[in-house]
This record gives structure tokens, C-alpha cells and sequence, in this order.
């Protein structure tokens, strides 16, 4: 229900419609629908890698059987592009791995 960051919305808001997306949001194809709060959820773990990353599609399809176990029809969840963060850029990045110097 809250945002992790100043800049980041929550995962609620993305996904019940409140989130309206900014021109940054934009340029970086994120959108409102699932994808953007897998995004929140998960940024780059598995957003931005195409559409052949298994964990992105694992997320995708648990939502869509439940749906299904809800009796919510399947269409609408919208189509791919709303469903999926395969080319969004992720809300927090989460950076190359940090080395130390000594």
C-alpha cells in the first residue's frame, strides 16, 4: 500500500488504476497494467530482459490462473504489452554489483 520510494508509486495504486505515468515513465515504456507492478515489485530481477525471462512469465501466469479461479475472464487482464514488463526499465534499478577496494 506504500511506496517504497518517493519516486516509485506502490504496487496497489499501479495495479487498481491510480498510477498515472509520468513523461520519465513514458520514455522508459513503462505503463499502467500488471507488468508496471510486477515492476514495482520486482524492477529488474526480472523486468527489461525480454520476453524469455522465466521468472517475468512464471509472475504472468499464476496471475492469469487465478483469474481464472475467479472467474474474471482472461481478457481482461488486457493484452501482453499491459501483462508484461518485458521492455520496461525498471522503477530502481538495482545497479552493478558493488566491489571493494583495498
Amino acid at each position: 500500500m506504500t511506496p517504497p520510494e518517493k519516486h516509485i508509486p506502490s504496487a496497489h495504486d499501479v495495479f487498481v488504476g491510480n498510477w498515472k505515468p509520468t513523461n520519465n515513465d513514458t520514455l522508459s515504456k513503462r505503463v499502467p497494467g500488471f507488468g508496471a507492478t510486477i515492476n514495482v515489485l520486482y524492477g529488474d530481477q526480472v523486468c527489461g530482459q525480454g520476453t524469455d525471462n522465466d521468472g517475468m512469465n512464471n509472475i504472468i501466469s499464476h496471475y492469469l490462473y487465478y483469474l481464472d479461479l475467479l472467474g474474471v475472464g482472461r481478457e481482461e487482464a488486457g493484452p501482453n504489452e499491459i501483462l508484461s514488463c518485458a521492455e520496461q526499465a525498471a522503477f530502481k534499478p538495482s545497479g552493478p554489483p558493488s566491489s571493494s577496494t583495498t
